[in-house]
C-alpha cells in the first residue's frame, strides 16, 4: 500500500516547516537536520512519480581512519 498524494504533500510540508524551526547548536541537530533534508527529497520524488529513490538507510560518515576496538 501506497502513499496517497495527499499524504505526501501534508508530509512535505511538516518537513518543511520543521526545517525552517530547526536551530542548529550540536551535532546531534545538525544529523537531525541532514535526516529532514533526505526525507524532504524523498517525499518529493514520491510527489513526482520517481522510482530511483536514494537509500534512506546509508549513514554518511566522513572519510578518516578505522575505529580502533581496545580490548
Amino acid at each position: 500500500m501506497g502513499l496517497s498524494k495527499r499524504s505526501i504533500e501534508m508530509l512535505l510540508d511538516l518537513v518543511e516547516i520543521k526545517l525552517s524551526y530547526m536551530d542548529i547548536s550540536d551535532r546531534e541537530d545538525a544529523r537531525d537536520m541532514q535526516v529532514l533534508e533526505r526525507a524532504k527529497e524523498e517525499l518529493s520524488c514520491l510527489e513526482r512519480g520517481v522510482d530511483n529513490i536514494a537509500s534512506f538507510a546509508r549513514v554518511l560518515r566522513r572519510p578518516g581512519r578505522p575505529r580502533t576496538v581496545l580490548a
